[in-house]
């Protein structure tokens, strides 16, 4: 029975662990205009949620060198509250890239996406989710580690299929020709 306020406190302890949100950091792929012949042109927007950003802390997402090259070497801040840097993966040393994201501010603002550009090296599915890390500025330890989520209501990765509405405009084009010929 003395152990009892030990295990009701332990117990609590975990409860409020096991209820703390993780930081959520969700994507959407866009397939730009390709510029060079033979580059595959994307964007990823990330939206970041679910996490307070103090100053001097942030997050970097992984470009792995297999499938990615040439990120966007200047990228946009997204506003005033943040510091943004790439680096570009490479192929010779193995190593993967990076977007780097550092708070300036405490309670740096998450009201706009974070973008990059990059040229895809996979296959015709596009690219898709990413290992990230949360980390502290002043001590460069990982606070939290995870994977890039396609953003909710994306209809990701993009197809040559036609879309719906255009296949049932073709197929009513059809049907008329058809008609006017009988």
């Amino acid at each position: 029975m003395k152990y009892f306020p030990s295990l009701a406190l332990g117990f609590w302890a975990l409860l409020f662990i096991s209820t703390s949100q993780a930081i959520v950091i969700e994507y959407t792929a866009t397939d730009l205009t390709d510029i060079n012949a033979g580059e595959d042109l994307w964007e990823y927007s990330y939206t970041v949620s679910d996490h307070t950003f103090s100053a001097d802390t942030g997050f970097a997402i992984y470009f792995d060198f297999n499938l990615f090259d040439q990120l966007d070497f200047a990228p946009l801040a997204p506003n005033p509250d943040w510091d943004v840097i790439t680096w570009a993966p490479d192929p010779f040393f193995g190593e993967d890239g990076s977007y780097d994201a550092y708070a300036l501010f405490d309670s740096a603002s998450l009201a706009d996406p974070f973008t990059v550009s990059f040229v895809w090296l996979g296959d015709s599915t596009g690219p898709g989710a990413q290992n990230f890390e949360l980390y502290d500025g002043f001590t460069f330890d990982i606070l939290e580690e995870g994977n890039t989520s396609l953003l909710a209501g994306n209809n990701q990765p993009p197809s040559d299929v036609p879309e719906p509405a255009t296949v049932t405009l073709m197929a009513f084009a059809l049907w008329l020709i058809r008609r006017r010929t009988r």
